[in-house]
C-alpha cells in the first residue's frame, strides 16, 4: 500500500469518527444549523454534511439546532456561519402535535407524558414549550404559536443568520437549495457540486393509527387537515406576521374536512 493510500485511508477512518466534526473546526469554520423543533433539521443536518467540504456542521444533539435565543451563551461560535432552516408554522403546529401525543381512546390523542387526553384546539393554547438560559433553567413558558413565532423572530433578527432555508424548497429541489446556501458561505462555484440525500421520513414521523384522515409524511398542507376556522385565526393573530416574513403565504383558506 502506497503512502498515499494509507493516508487516505487514515482519513477516512477520521471521518467515520464522532470526533472528526471537532478535528475539522478547529481548522475550519463551523455552519451551525438553527431551526425549530419538526422543521427538518435531521434531514438537512445530513445535506450539510454531504456538501459543506469547507465547514464543520454540528451533530446530531448540537448545542444551537433547536435553541431560543436566550440559551445562546454570549460567547458563542456562530461567526456569521448560521443557517435558519424553517417551515410553515402551520404544519409545525400539526407535527408537534402529533409528535408530543398518542393514540388515544375512540380515536383521540393523549398527552405522552401523563396520558391525559388533549384535543389540537387545546394544544395550539397550551403553555408547555419552555423558554431557557445558558444554564437550562427555564425563564417561562409559551404555547406552541407565540414559542414559534418568537423563535423566528428572534433569529431572523440574529446578525449571525447568514442564509434562510425553507423546508419546502428542499423538498421542491433540493439541488438549487444546496447552491444557494453553499454560496451563502462563500464557496467558489467551481467547489459546488451537489450531493443530494434522501431521508427515511418514516423515522422521523408520528406514530400511531388515529392520525389526521389523509395526513402524508414527506409534505406540505397538513395543517389544513386539523386547523378548524378559529385556529387558523388563532394562528393568524399571534404569528401571521412572521409567517408572511418567512415567505408563506396565508391566504386563511378554510379547512379540509376534519377527522372525526
Amino acid at each position: 500500500m502506497s503512502f498515499q493510500e494509507r493516508v487516505e485511508k487514515r482519513l477516512h477512518r477520521l471521518r467515520a469518527d464522532r470526533n472528526w466534526l471537532f478535528v475539522k473546526s478547529l481548522f475550519r469554520p463551523t455552519a451551525i444549523i438553527v431551526s425549530h423543533k419538526r422543521s427538518g433539521f435531521q434531514w438537512f443536518r445530513q445535506i450539510c454534511y454531504a456538501n459543506l467540504r469547507r465547514h464543520a456542521v454540528m451533530p446530531p444533539g448540537a448545542r444551537y439546532q433547536h435553541f431560543n435565543i436566550e440559551r445562546v451563551p454570549a460567547k458563542n461560535r456562530l461567526d456569521h456561519n448560521a443557517i435558519l432552516l424553517v417551515r410553515d408554522g402551520r404544519d409545525v403546529m400539526v407535527s408537534l402535535f402529533m409528535a408530543a401525543t398518542r393514540d388515544g381512546p375512540d380515536g383521540t390523542r393523549v398527552w405522552e407524558g401523563d396520558g391525559t387526553t388533549i384535543t389540537f384546539h387545546d394544544f395550539l393554547r397550551t403553555d408547555f414549550m419552555e423558554l431557557r438560559n445558558p444554564k437550562r433553567e427555564v425563564i417561562r413558558k409559551l404555547n406552541p404559536v407565540d414559542y414559534w413565532a418568537k423563535f423566528h423572530t428572534d433569529w431572523l433578527g440574529n446578525p449571525n443568520v447568514v442564509h434562510v432555508v425553507r423546508y419546502e424548497h428542499l423538498l421542491e429541489d433540493q439541488g438549487t437549495v444546496i447552491r444557494e446556501t453553499m454560496r451563502a458561505l462563500g464557496y467558489r462555484e467551481d467547489e459546488i457540486r451537489p450531493v443530494e440525500i434522501d431521508l427515511d421520513f418514516d423515522k422521523h414521523s408520528p406514530v400511531g393509527k388515529n392520525l389526521p384522515t389523509g395526513y402524508r409524511r414527506k409534505t406540505t398542507g397538513n395543517w389544513r387537515r386539523l386547523f378548524a376556522a378559529e385556529d387558523i385565526a388563532y394562528f393568524e393573530e399571534r404569528a401571521g406576521d412572521v409567517l408572511r416574513r418567512l415567505g408563506y403565504e396565508t391566504d386563511s383558506a378554510p379547512p379540509l374536512a376534519r377527522p372525526a
